[in-house]
């Protein structure tokens, strides 16, 4: 019996025909990977910049002793793979296409990564499926085009992941060094790649693993718990408000809903998708059931599809973090949970038909997200630079948006006008909004214009009277009501004629 999946679900062929199996799903594969490619490269450089895609932007190009200070201080210490990589990366450009290529790439080679993973896991046929579900995945796809580290960790996740399987069933000690290579190249990616790795050793639990698979998981797992000690030290040095946000939900039922819909897509395919987990799930526990010494690579995917989420419920109890995108590494698993539901649905291959109904169905989604931009800092910044004049004051609510009109700024056509900005650099020194208002007072005459850029959600967010009352009533008493530009996520506050 195949583990991980009920007796009545088709097996694959054991070790020699598999080569003739991957060989008869090559040409499909590889379909599946052009499709990947079209929908992650299609329109990536259409939309702004975000506010977290300017910051990489920001530290790729800081000079290398503000980086390691960010490092030391800020959000590149663990993300620092993915930030080194983009250090070299914006020598060859600084559009938004090629700062987002890198993720595209990512996530394309994910595609045939996660099937060479599933072949070892579950049968030919849902492995294809596998690959197949996340070629189309939306949430998937979303994030190959953007500047951030979530597909190049999920890529060495399933590096990662395959080295483990094969390290448990092989017993080969290069696996085990492979495995704690990739573990650790992960975790400085993302520092949630971590709940994965506990998940993998947790799997263990449910198979009978020899005292050498043990010592050697246990010994790699100390080694990628060492050196990633110094990022770990993070959470010792950063101030309570860089940990979480206000803005970070706990895990109530509407979260954890939201959450299958960012893994299935919303609507429909949430419902098709929760038919194919329950499916599968069914299936892992029967072959667990019946066949408990084959059951391990069933239940490493039930472990890595439910553990991370788990763990972060329980800490967002008294932290609130459960951000559905810090758990798109368990994408993987339960893409391969679908999958066994699809071989378990054989009944007028009804599995097969929910699979395709939900790639089919993933595509307009995808397409509609490639005309929204999730802020637009592009027409904001640009609505600044076309309209103000040299010696125009601006300033930033918060003040590490400024980022933003930087990056726009040195990409305009044309000669942006001279501004003063007071915001601070980023994770730098520099003037704010308080210097602002001493020179209002000193000499109120000094600037035509006053612009003012408030970021954030909610309608408190986007008052300036809520953001530095002293500068709002200032503002009003020299320049009247200001002229108010709305965009995406921000408000653009013209304060002169």
């Amino acid at each position: 019996m195949r583990p991980g999946v009920s007796a009545d679900v088709p097996q694959p062929a054991a070790s020699p025909p598999r080569d003739a199996g991957n060989a008869s799903a090559l040409p499909l594969l590889i379909l599946l990977t052009l499709a990947a490619a079209w929908l992650r490269l299609s329109h990536l450089g259409s939309k702004s910049l975000w506010l977290d895609e300017g910051a990489t932007f920001a530290l790729a190009r800081a000079s290398w002793r503000h980086f390691w200070w960010v490092w030391w201080y800020g959000e590149a210490n663990l993300q620092t793979v993915y930030f080194l990589l983009m250090r070299g990366w914006v020598q060859g450009g600084q559009s938004e296409a090629w700062l987002r290529l890198p993720s595209a790439l990512f996530g394309i080679a994910s595609v045939p990564m996660l099937y060479v993973l599933a072949r070892r896991l579950v049968p030919a046929s849902a492995a294809l499926a596998s690959a197949a579900l996340l070629a189309f995945s939306p949430s998937h796809v979303y994030y190959s085009q953007e500047a951030r580290s979530y597909t190049l960790t999920l890529f060495l996740v399933l590096l990662s992941s395959l080295f483990f399987v094969r390290a448990v069933e092989e017993g080969r000690r290069k696996d085990w060094v492979l495995w704690t290579l990739f573990s650790f190249l992960a975790f400085y990616s993302h520092d949630f790649a971590a709940l994965v790795l506990v998940a993998q050793v947790c799997s263990l639990l449910f198979r009978k693993t020899s005292p050498q698979a043990w010592k050697r998981a246990l010994f790699g797992g100390l080694l990628i718990f060492l050196v990633a000690l110094p990022g770990l030290t993070y959470l010792f040095r950063a101030s309570p408000e860089n940990l979480h946000f206000i803005w970070m939900p706990r895990a109530t039922p509407r979260e954890i809903w939201r959450l299958a819909g960012f893994f299935s897509g919303e609507g429909v395919k949430a419902f098709l998708a929760l038919v194919l987990w329950a499916t599968g799930l069914i299936a892992i526990l029967q072959t667990r059931r019946q066949c408990r010494e084959g059951s391990w690579p069933g239940m490493l995917i039930l472990t890595w599809a439910f553990l991370p989420a788990a763990i972060t419920a329980v800490v967002s109890l008294r932290h609130p973090i459960f951000m559905q995108r810090y758990l798109i590494f368990s994408l993987p698993a339960i893409i391969m949970l679908a999958a066994i539901g699809m071989t378990a649905l054989r009944w007028m291959h009804l599995g097969t038909v929910l699979v395709v109904a939900l790639c089919v169905m993933s595509i307009p989604s995808v397409v509609k997200s490639y005309g929204k931009p999730r802020e637009d800092w592009c027409s904001a910044s640009n609505a600044i630079l076309a309209s103000a004049e040299p010696g125009d004051a601006v300033v930033f609510f918060p003040f590490y948006t400024r980022v933003m009109l930087d990056y726009y700024r040195d990409r305009s056509p044309r000669i942006p006008p001279a501004m003063h900005v007071f915001a601070p650099q980023y994770y730098g020194g520099g003037e704010d909004d308080r210097d602002l208002l001493r020179a209002l007072d000193s000499n109120s005459q000094q600037f035509k214009h006053v612009w003012v850029v408030l970021y954030g959600t909610g309608p408190q967010a986007k008052q300036l009277e809520q953001r530095n009352p002293a500068l709002a009533a200032k503002l009003a008493k020299l320049f009247g009501q200001p002229r108010i530009r709305k965009f995406s996520d921000i408000d653009v506050l013209q304060f002169g004629d």
